[in-house]
């Protein structure tokens, strides 16, 4: 009993349950962005309209939950903690709670309605007028996702394995500023079809492009990890 009466035994379950939703979320990431979005590419109508109702759902159910586990988890570990830890974990804390968010405010929304279009076609009824935005703006957020993926588990690692030292504000925010420059470019098109949001006319974004093929998706994510690493490396 002693695993769950101590803090490390306490934050050695929690690290488990991290590394399930974890390995669930960003398995289906993987599968969505780098199989089932290039196999649509291809497929016909009546494939596609049978994964977007009967696949779809049943995958983005395991999706969303994976990535709340996962938030929840990570938040839960680092309240047990405490401070002291490498920036390191910050800079993957960050990426993942962008990553966290997109899923529930952007990609799952919109791929409800995509859904729901499908499954209105499917009783003979017309496409949904929003349903191409929708899916614009789930995927730029999901391609982004995948390449926040590749620095946020190389700098949860890092922090155990290659830690850059405490916590430094410049660092951090010099991260930070590089990091929500690409986010506000996942987001752009889910905003823009927000009338509220949309009101202060923000100014062109929301583009995929070399993410828009999954070598070119691996290699951004691969590109803004070493952006990421050496600004520690040099602030830090």
């Amino acid at each position: 009993m002693e695993i769950i009466t101590t803090k490390a035994g306490i934050e050695m379950l929690l690290r488990w349950g991290h590394f399930l939703g974890g390995i669930t979320w960003i398995g289906l990431l993987y599968y969505f962005n780098f199989v089932q979005t290039e196999y649509m590419k291809e497929a016909d109508a009546g494939a596609k309209s049978d994964v977007l109702r009967k696949l779809a759902p049943r995958a983005l159910w395991w999706f969303r939950w994976g990535a709340m586990a996962t938030f929840l988890t990570g938040i839960a570990i680092m309240g047990v903690r405490g401070g002291g830890m490498s920036i390191d974990i910050y800079v993957g804390a960050l990426l993942g709670t962008l990553m966290f968010l997109n899923v529930w405010l952007v990609i799952w929304p919109n791929q409800k309605i995509v859904i729901a279009s499908a499954e209105g076609v499917a009783a003979g009824g017309e496409p949904l007028p929003e349903a191409a935005d929708a899916l614009a703006a789930a995927g730029v957020a999901s391609r982004s996702n995948a390449m926040f993926s590749v620095p946020m588990l190389f700098f949860m690692g890092a922090s155990g394995h290659y830690p850059h030292g405490g916590f430094g504000l410049v660092a951090f925010l010099a991260v930070f500023a590089v990091v929500m420059v690409l986010e506000y470019n996942a987001v752009y098109k889910a905003l823009a079809r927000c009338p509220q949001c949309n009101r202060f006319k923000l100014p062109p974004a929301g583009i995929l492009g070399p993410m828009a093929s999954v070598p070119g998706v691996i290699g951004c994510g691969f590109g803004l990890t070493a952006v990421l690493f050496l600004i520690l490396e040099v602030l830090t």
